[in-house]
């Protein structure tokens, strides 16, 4: 996915479109923080128990901002959150090694948060308005992708964290151009929502400005819910 070719211009273009295609998660993930700057990406995730739609525009190349809406649903279906968000997302650190691209980002903004179970002792259906942000760090090469990232959600008296490790590997080296295949393996855990970790096998398919994900959970709380994860750029 790295273009080792080209001019300049050519392979830090080929090299800035490889590596947002990385940035995506699968699942119940957020969308990709390295946007070219000038360009839009629109991400949709679907599971049974998350769902997350996400416009994104890259305004330079270390800031890019994000609005979008996500759903979650308990493994007991007895707390649903829905949150609209704004967000910024800041690269602090890019180190270009021989063989691959590591990342480091922050991001955070205001959210507007509807559903059940945001206060202590009880349940409410009402709005709250709150913050959110986290962390998200990852390293790719041409055959491996490893990421760590945490988002924390807080309205009213509750916080919500959503931790996800993931690693992928891709049994050809592609150009840019061509069809990338990847399989992977996600863990995620989401405080106040999940006592399991969930554990899922994934794999990515993209090319250019498009790629698709798909799953299924194999752990027992949530074993045979697949996903699919749809991303284009404009």
């Amino acid at each position: 996915m790295l273009d080792p070719s080209g001019s300049p211009a050519r392979d830090f273009r080929s090299r800035t479109l490889a590596a947002l295609a990385l940035t995506a998660l699968a699942g119940q993930a957020h969308a990709g923080f390295f946007i070219p700057r000038d360009i839009t990406m629109f991400m949709f995730t679907a599971s049974p128990d998350a769902q997350m739609a996400e416009v994104a525009h890259g305004f330079r190349a270390d800031l890019s901002v994000a609005a979008g809406q996500s759903r979650y649903l308990s493994d007991d279906e007895s707390i649903e959150r829905r949150y609209t968000t704004l967000q910024a997302n800041w690269l602090v650190h890019r180190h270009y090694g021989r063989d691959g691209i590591a990342n480091a980002y922050i991001y955070g903004g205001p959210l507007a948060a509807r559903g059940s179970a945001y206060d202590e002792g009880g349940t409410d259906s009402g709005s709250r308005s709150g913050v959110h942000g986290g962390f998200w760090m990852d390293y790719e090469t041409r055959r491996i992708y490893t990421r760590l990232s945490t988002h924390l959600y807080h309205a009213g008296s509750q916080t919500q964290a959503v931790t996800t490790a993931q690693a992928l590997w891709a049994p050809y080296a592609a150009d840019y151009e061509d069809i990338a295949l990847w399989f992977g393996l996600q863990a995620e855990r989401r405080s106040t929502l999940s006592d399991a970790t969930q554990i899922t096998p994934l794999v990515r398919l993209f090319q250019r400005r498009w790629w698709v994900d798909v799953g299924v959970s194999v752990n027992s709380q949530h074993r045979g819910d697949g996903f699919v994860n749809v991303m284009l750029l404009f």
